[in-house]
């Protein structure tokens, strides 16, 4: 499967001169552009987007934007390297900071700068943090949507039935309530074998990647032992052990009464479990606070014929109408400046969140990102499902060893 991708993102490379010169024969009008849009997420979320884009037409005129929806950020991922060298990837994509980077690299997304200039588009209500993110080389690759640190979730009627009272501070004393909130028919914490989880538990022990140079670092171990320890106890769950797709579906299903998550918790179980009572919590310490600060923007393919329309919709679809409701209805931090203000009347249970806004940190994954998330999961999950009987040790110094 590692070859397959390396092969896919190869021919991407490959490629991109031919689809650039094909691409710039195409007449960049504002004429009946049809431009597609490429996203996953819940389906409060899409049906928001959907409504919204329906309308691009009314401030663009002759400018359709098409829905292409990816059932979640696992497929999207794995689908859009062969996409692009396919050319048949939409014109423009909604992803998130954690697997961005690596295709800016490889200039598989375009610079929006020209664009943004060519269509007299204004970027300065954006926060400043935010486009930030999405800033390489002096130049925006992105117009950000929503930002956030990661959270503690916990299904507040399981820890209410089970006589538990003050919440978790620490990983040791969510260790302790995951004792009394396991049962027969649920684990105490679903612990996702992902990348995004993973590297919660690896800031919050004072560790990270840093780029893939410090992923066998004492603090990253430390935070291995500790997770693998949860499993060995037999108060842990990951949602393909529980037969579902990722670890909110796990999480609405009961199949666990607490999780690591994030601001997307919210909209989704608005739907998904409708009647389930939920705190939201900073990311536990381990050994020190941290977290991580996940972003969100809409990023144009460079392959795209029509960049300016293409920019123009991927601007459309971040404005302040959209954002507001996103705000309301799927607990979305917006990253405008004239909307943040309101972000905790609307969203107060998000309050707690806000003292470790100053310790979440960027991803820091390898160049490589998405190479790194198949040998690091599948080295893990070799563990936890027992196949092997590797400790944290030897489990990150091999992955460390492929990316020296």
């Amino acid at each position: 499967m590692l070859k397959k991708r390396g092969f896919l993102l190869l021919c991407v490379l490959l490629l991109l001169p031919a689809l650039a010169v094909w691409g710039a024969g195409e007449a960049e009008n504002d004429e009946n552009v049809v431009i597609s849009m490429g996203l996953w997420g819940n389906e409060t979320e899409l049906a928001l987007k959907m409504e919204h884009a329906e309308k691009a037409g009314e401030v663009y005129p002759g400018l359709t934007i098409e829905i292409q929806r990816y059932s979640d950020s696992v497929a999207f991922w794995d689908k859009l390297p062969a996409e692009i060298a396919a050319n048949t990837a939409p014109d423009f994509l909604t992803l998130t900071n954690e697997g961005a980077f690596e295709y800016i690299k490889n200039e598989l997304f375009t610079p929006l700068d020209s664009y943004i200039k060519e269509a007299g588009l204004d970027v300065s209500d954006y926060q400043e943090s935010a486009l930030e993110v999405w800033t390489s080389k002096d130049q925006l690759f992105g117009f950000p949507i929503g930002g956030a640190p990661a959270m503690f979730i916990i299904n507040k009627d399981m820890w209410d039935e089970a006589g538990l009272t003050e919440y978790p501070e620490t990983w040791e004393d969510v260790r302790i309530a995951a004792r009394k909130l396991t049962t027969d028919d649920r684990k105490g914490l679903i612990a996702n074998i992902h990348e995004y989880h993973l590297t919660n538990y690896m800031l919050s022990f004072g560790g990270g990647w840093n780029n893939g140079k410090t992923i066998d670092s004492p603090q990253n171990i430390q935070a291995l032992e500790f997770f693998l320890s949860l499993y060995d106890e037999g108060i842990a769950v990951s949602p393909k052990e529980a037969g579902y797709g990722w670890d909110g579906e796990a999480f609405a299903k009961g199949a666990g009464a607490m999780s690591t998550g994030g601001w997307w918790y919210k909209g989704f179980l608005s739907t998904a479990a409708p009647d389930m009572n939920l705190v939201f919590l900073p990311i536990p310490e381990g050994t020190t606070k941290g977290c991580t600060l996940h972003s969100s923007a809409n990023v144009v393919l460079e392959n795209t014929k029509n960049k300016l329309m293409a920019t123009k919709a991927a601007y459309y679809m971040t404005d302040n109408a959209l954002q507001s409701k996103m705000m309301e209805a799927t607990g979305l931090d917006p990253q405008k400046k004239s909307l943040s203000g309101d972000y905790y009347k609307i969203n107060p249970e998000f309050k707690a969140i806000q003292a470790i806004i100053p310790f979440a940190q960027d991803f820091a994954y390898p160049e490589e990102t998405k190479r790194f998330y198949d040998v690091l999961v599948k080295a893990i999950e070799g563990r936890v499902f027992g196949l092997n009987q590797k400790s944290a040790t030897e489990i990150l110094k091999a992955v460390q060893a492929q990316f020296n």
